[in-house]
């Protein structure tokens, strides 16, 4: 054991008898440290990195799983030389049923081709009573992809749904890691669950590139899922943690650029290898540099401190600040301290965040919100390829309207207030997405109409996109450190169940063209008016312990009722009572009430 750990050891059981212990407060540290000095700006910039793979993975399926024009093989012409020269509209319109442009390429006319010797198709043209039959084999227009999952085990027409399920696989997998990859971070570290993560990226990845079977993809993308999640997660909460004030609504929104930056550059690499086995072997290896990142990437001291290894917490600390060129008052961590009883060294599993009352409401809520965003995020990324215009394009204006959304939300957060943008960003997501739906029911009837409604998809995607942004920052903010990568990853749990619920929302469209716009529009609306209920977190340092967060709750904001020297306790926090008292000693004239003073 280092000297460092028995230090700590020494410090817990002496004040394990007294059922409380002093810790400090990172936050009033950071007053003197820098809240976002240039050696957080390198720590942040190389945890920004995780998300670049993660960004390439998640929706890869764009590109790994398009589904190109395809029609019936047709027996003696396909392969015939004397159809060689044949364009594809033209045989499709003498083999396929149906009209002006809109065929049945899951069926074709049941005609014996091989008759036809002049390389036309006059042989039959109004001859005989046509009859048709269901396509026993494909052929894909390889113009754009080479190859991809759908057309290298034909998932199209009655396999379409197959196709479907394949890509939920991958997001049950995100479900899973999100469920336990908060907890793994509260336990092992921000840092080793972003390696571990990003290199299970990496290898299993490479494997997904050499399956031999669909049954075999699925499962490596089912477990590249897990990984991906985990690694994400613990790379927000670090951002989060290392930084303060301002500066952590702009990194913990900023992380979402990075993601969106990732499947930008998703559809440069699509474009440069369009055979979805390269495709998937190249996007793994983007998480390697990572490794060499981490090497040179200390553990968030706020974590640290939360497991009561102060002296190491300390050091890093120190390095901190030795590196933004600050040096700290020599009795910073005095002045910094606080104390804290039941909350120390425990570890809270997702169940503690529906133990107390007002809690258990705002997680419900929390997981809603989660739940509809993801839904409706995802459901307008995976769907670029049904807006008109080149696949590629439309992915990249997708990011892109990602990228614009950001900075909007980072002028107005810290303004306006996290649950008033919130409340916008849906409600003006939710009447996108209905616009948009109303518009391509009608496009066959005007251009104009078609453009308007690919429009209005991009501006819904861009409201989405700085709804997840908040949501994250949100969250991280509503919990106390204790719980908070915990909370992230439960809310991230219910954001996957909804990106789960996305294929088979998607693969509603093929049966009632309006019903998956109308889907999200309704949820988005709804979402929307929920929002309203969370208590506004602008100005308020990060919450520590539960009892703090559960009495935080029931006021609403800080309305200087109690110094958080002292802890904002509930009386019983086990009963619905809403009555709370203030225990712990109030110094005056410390940091933190100075800090609190500014806000």
């Amino acid at each position: 054991m280092s000297t460092a750990e028995e230090k700590d050891k020494e410090a817990n059981e002496s004040n394990s008898s007294f059922g409380e212990r002093l810790v400090v407060d990172f936050d009033s540290v950071l007053k003197y440290v820098g809240s976002c000095g240039r050696y957080q700006i390198l720590l942040v910039l190389m945890a920004y990195y995780v998300c670049l793979p993660c960004g390439m993975h998640q929706v890869g399926a764009v590109f790994l799983a398009a589904i190109p024009k395809y029609r019936c093989f047709i027996p003696g012409v396909d392969g015939n030389p004397l159809y060689a020269n044949t364009s594809w509209d033209d045989i499709v319109k003498a083999t396929t049923p149906g009209n002006d442009g809109d065929y049945d390429t899951c069926k074709r006319y049941n005609y014996t081709w091989s008759n036809c010797t002049d390389g036309t198709f006059a042989c039959h043209d109004g001859k005989d009573e046509p009859n048709t039959i269901a396509c026993k084999k494909y052929v894909y227009d390889d113009s754009v992809y080479k190859s991809t999952v759908t057309t290298e085990w034909d998932l199209v027409c009655d396999r379409l749904i197959v196709g479907t399920s394949v890509t939920a696989i991958y997001y049950v997998g995100v479900l899973f890691s999100a469920l336990i990859g908060g907890n793994i971070a509260d336990l092992i570290g921000r840092c080793p669950t972003m390696l571990g993560g990003q290199m299970g990226l990496m290898v299993v990845g490479m494997g997904c590139a050499f399956s031999p079977t669909l049954a075999a993809f699925a499962a490596t993308r089912f477990a590249l899922a897990l990984f991906l999640m985990a690694s994400y997660v613990a790379s927000f909460v670090y951002v989060m943690e290392i930084t303060s004030g301002k500066w952590r609504t702009f990194v913990g929104i900023n992380i979402q650029a990075a993601f969106a930056l990732g499947y930008m550059i998703l559809s440069g690499l699509a474009y440069n290898w369009r055979e979805w086995r390269e495709l998937q072997f190249v996007i793994s290896l983007v998480s390697l540099p990572f490794a060499l990142m981490w090497i040179f990437m200390p553990e968030s001291p706020r974590w640290l401190f939360s497991k009561g290894r102060d002296e190491k917490a300390k050091d890093i600390t120190l390095t901190m600040a030795k590196r933004n060129g600050v040096d700290l008052p020599k009795d910073v961590w005095e002045m910094s301290s606080k104390t804290e009883s039941k909350d120390y060294g425990k570890i809270f599993s997702p169940i503690e965040l529906f133990r107390r009352p007002k809690m258990r409401i705002l997680t419900f809520n929390v997981l809603f919100n989660w739940f509809v965003i993801s839904l409706v995020y995802y459901g307008l990324s995976l769907n670029v390829g049904n807006l008109a215009g080149d696949d590629y394009v439309n992915n990249t204006l997708s990011g892109l309207v990602e990228l614009i959304a950001f900075p909007i939300v980072i002028l107005t957060i810290d303004r306006f207030g996290r649950r008033i943008i919130l409340c916008i960003s849906l409600i003006f997501g939710g009447l996108s997405c209905l616009g948009s739906t109303v518009a391509n029911v009608y496009a066959e009837e005007s251009e104009a109409l078609g453009t308007l409604g690919t429009v209005l998809a991009l501006c819904g995607k861009l409201a989405v996109s700085g709804a997840f942004a908040i949501i994250y920052n949100y969250t991280a903010e509503l919990y106390p450190t204790v719980v908070r990568s915990t909370a992230v990853g439960i809310g991230s749990m219910a954001a996957r169940v909804g990106s789960v619920l996305t294929p088979y929302t998607l693969y509603l469209q093929y049966s009632v063209p309006w019903l998956t716009g109308t889907i999200f529009g309704i949820l988005s609306l709804l979402a929307g008016g929920t929002s309203l209920l969370f208590p506004e977190t602008m100005g308020v340092p990060m919450l520590t312990t539960l009892d703090e967060a559960e009495s935080f709750y029931v006021h609403r904001k800080y309305d200087g009722t109690c110094s958080y020297h002292q802890t904002l306790q509930s009386v019983d926090s086990n009963s619905n009572t809403d009555e709370v008292k203030c225990i712990g000693e109030d110094p005056k004239n410390t940091v933190i009430d100075s800090a609190l003073t500014s806000l």
